[in-house]
């Protein structure tokens, strides 16, 4: 098992993960990541928020950038 930090990208600045979770493969880490934008970006459009691009970076205990997903791509994908 490997320990992933779901760090948020929003403004320029990022928001750190300071616990992270641990997933059996990096496959697990995306779902959990895609799953978490789209819990993000449902509650923003019921407080009637706007959804600006922000992205979850996801990084490895060695703090090494793994993968970032768009809030906007996860719509777009959703929407297809």
């Amino acid at each position: 098992m490997t320990r992933y930090f779901f760090h948020i990208r929003r403004n320029g600045e990022i928001v750190r993960d300071g616990e992270g979770d641990e997933f059996a493969t990096i496959e697990d880490a995306r779902s959990s990541a895609i799953r978490a934008v789209r819990e993000l970006v449902a509650a923003r459009i019921k407080n009637g928020q706007m959804v600006p691009d922000e992205r979850i970076e996801v990084h490895d205990e060695a703090d090494k950038l793994q993968f970032s997903i768009s809030f906007h791509a996860v719509i777009r994908d959703h929407l297809k």
